[in-house]
């Protein structure tokens, strides 16, 4: 089950607010393309980018509106989810419909038009990224042209849900204050980019039988024991397995009732909880958090307390007979 792993490194990035349309335009790295300002008002525009070796994230909004034209990063499908719409979004000639991801594959002219206030989260992702992924995830090749224009069945809600988690993972990138992340957190944030991604499409595996998806979950669950301190992906879990992702979901939830990353994530706190039950002198929560993967200390501890009901400082005070009352 050894799996060779990733390089993900952090290579360049940009934040800053404009007044001018046509400097905008000009920020963003990689990106060859060129704004025209339409409707009426004075243009106040905001972008912020990460680019990391595997892939791109953004975050782009402008006011009052804009026609863009030009091309993404080469070789790259750029996916984009709108957060804010006030106007209507047209994407080579035809108008976006609400609840509706926009899709530029490699090599278009994004043609572009956003008539109003607009907020948008993207990824650029390489097409031999995406082709490794829908490969080791969906066992399909790579994304193909009939993606471009098929009417996605997805509510506009769920379309703001992803737009959000991308501008979070963007953020987290970004307020680094002056320190570079690691790559164990590149990495997790380059998973979390995947799974908002490829959650649009859906699988067309027909999943293995009942017995054979018995042993994947043993697999499955020994392997997850074993790598608590550097958790999995899904896309490594597939790799290492042998499968897609629908059968390891199914695998997963009938012989746990749960989906791979919620197990994981309870072997993983179970296992901060074990340390800090049985703490070392100078142990701390942060280090036992980290020592288990954890890299984003604010959802560590509330996801712990859903867990166990107290928060993790509380778990170190009564092991350590510390009082936390003021």
């Amino acid at each position: 089950m050894n799996v060779e792993p990733r390089h993900v490194e952090m290579l360049a990035s940009i934040e800053s607010r404009y007044s001018d349309f046509d400097l905008m335009a000009a920020s963003a790295i990689d990106w060859d393309q060129k704004y025209e300002h339409i409707n009426r008002g004075k243009f106040a525009g905001r972008m912020a980018q990460a680019v990391l070796n595997t892939l791109q994230l953004g975050r782009e909004s402008w006011s009052p509106g804009i026609m863009l034209r030009g091309s993404a990063p080469p070789r790259s499908w750029v996916i984009a989810f709108p957060i804010v719409a006030d106007g209507s979004l047209h994407l080579r000639g035809r108008e976006v419909a609400a609840g509706q991801p926009l899709l530029v594959g490699p090599c278009d002219d994004i043609a572009f038009t956003a008539n109003g206030r607009t907020d948008l989260a993207l990824a650029a992702i390489p097409v031999d990224q995406i082709e490794r992924w829908m490969q080791i995830r969906r066992g399909e090749p790579g994304l193909d042209r009939k993606h471009l224009d098929r009417p996605w069945k997805i509510a506009e809600r769920e379309i703001v849900r992803r737009g959000l988690a991308l501008a979070r993972l963007l953020k987290t990138l970004l307020d680094r204050e002056g320190n570079e992340p690691s790559e164990m957190v590149l990495a997790a944030i380059e998973d979390r980019v995947v799974d908002v991604v490829l959650g649009m499409v859906p699988s067309t595996e027909v999943a293995e039988p009942l017995h054979r998806r018995a042993r994947v979950a043993l697999r499955l669950r020994d392997m997850l024991i074993g790598s608590l301190e550097t958790p999995f992906s899904i896309s490594t879990m597939c790799e290492a397995l042998g499968v897609k992702e629908r059968t390891l979901f199914l695998a997963c939830v009938e012989a746990f009732g749960r989906p791979p990353k919620a197990l994981l994530l309870e072997l993983r706190l179970n296992a901060v909880r074990r340390t800090l039950t049985h703490p070392a002198d100078d142990q701390t929560v942060t280090a036992a958090a980290s020592g288990f993967g954890f890299w984003h200390l604010g959802e560590f501890s509330a996801e712990y307390k859903r867990q166990f009901g107290e928060l993790p400082s509380a778990t170190l005070a009564k092991a350590t007979g510390t009082n936390l009352a003021p």
